[in-house]
């Protein structure tokens, strides 16, 4: 697994890119979204929902292997998951390399042996 940092002139065109902003409501994508069970990370709850819209396919001109899923707590964006074929990894590592911002991270990681994903949320080590 790979983290990096956005800088800010790369930030603005990668968010639309990734469409969603780490930190939103979840009442703006609340009628496009279904939910999955929830999730808990080092003893913090998180509903889970797959984003079932249709209008996001792909990311870098990658489809996607499944729907994004988005997770929130306490009605706040936490994190976003993109999921890819595995063979897409090295593609995408070196798309994202060059993204990051203080608040967020971007995370690639490989989830098994046909699936990569690429993970957008908080950096909870982030001194403001």
């Amino acid at each position: 697994m790979d983290r990096f940092n956005i800088n800010e002139g790369n930030f603005k065109s990668l968010q639309q890119e990734l469409r969603f902003k780490i930190g939103e409501q979840y009442e703006l994508n609340e009628f496009n979204l279904k939910s999955i069970e929830s999730t808990l990370q080092n003893g913090i709850e998180y509903e889970n929902y797959e984003y079932i819209k249709g209008d996001l396919k792909a990311l870098f001109g990658i489809e996607f292997t499944s729907n994004i899923v988005l997770q929130y707590n306490g009605d706040i964006l936490s994190k976003v998951v993109y999921e890819f074929h595995q063979k897409h990894y090295n593609y995408l590592y070196s798309k994202i390399k060059n993204y990051g911002i203080n608040e967020t991270i971007l995370e690639v990681f490989i989830k098994d042996e046909n699936i990569c994903q690429i993970a957008l949320k908080k950096n909870l080590e982030a001194h403001f």
